[in-house]
């Protein structure tokens, strides 16, 4: 059997080098031990800022509940960064929080009015889901209640609280660069890297499927309906 590393050297042929070198770097630097949850962002600019400061971050992924309101991120802000993130959407917060919970993070909700963590405090020894609120009303409090600490930006003005998309902005910066002063292992596993070297390739390359069509069927291995990856 062809292995997954064959076609992505196949694909990887149809690229410019500079393409090639671009993406191994960005995954040499990607992490899932930091993620983050959306909850019912209901402003397209909002949405797309906060995908944008994830992936500038390098988070890969973005857990998304759409109780209330689509996600439907502004295509002028987000600058093409949601193809670059695995974004998971949820219709129900439970399935959310299951997920999240089995792949072993602790729940971080962000508030203002709340005492709690600061982004120099909180432990980041645990993989850690930082969990967002609406515009308007913040996180639920379904959402609010299963978080086992909470994270505070401190304020020294009159405005309560900041737009969220610079809350997630300035956390991410803080908490990402401990992460990245720490001992711990952050970085993806070589078969995540892999697994997304796949995907980024087929992003840059336009009617990909044509080319792994001819890759499989020409070493008479499969059917069309039959491709593995």
């Amino acid at each position: 059997m062809t292995t997954r590393r064959e076609l992505i050297e196949h694909l990887g042929s149809h690229l410019t080098e500079h393409k090639r070198d671009k993406i191994r770097a960005v995954l040499a630097e990607r992490t899932r031990h930091i993620t983050v949850l959306l909850e019912d962002i209901n402003q397209p600019h909002n949405a797309a800022a906060c995908l944008r400061s994830c992936d500038c971050f390098g988070l890969q992924d973005v857990h998304v509940v759409e109780r209330r309101h689509p996600f439907e991120p502004d295509n002028d802000v987000a600058l093409g960064s949601n193809k670059w993130l695995t974004i998971h959407r949820y219709h129900q917060p439970e399935s959310a929080l299951e997920t999240l919970k089995a792949r072993g993070y602790c729940l971080v909700a962000t508030s203002p009015n709340v005492e709690g963590d600061t982004t120099a405090t909180l432990p980041i020894d645990q993989p850690i889901a930082l969990l967002f609120g609406s515009e308007h009303k913040g996180l639920t409090d379904r959402l609010f209640g299963a978080a086992e600490r909470t994270l505070r930006l401190p304020m020294h003005g009159f405005t309560e609280s900041f737009n969220i998309s610079v809350t997630l902005a300035i956390a991410l910066s803080r908490l990402v660069e401990r992460l990245r002063e720490s001992d711990l292992d952050w970085r993806l596993t070589e078969a995540e890297k892999e697994e997304l070297t796949l995907k980024f390739y087929r992003r840059h390359i336009a009617r990909h499927d044509l080319l792994e069509e001819e890759f499989w069927k020409g070493r008479g291995e499969m059917t069309n309906d039959e491709f593995p990856f």
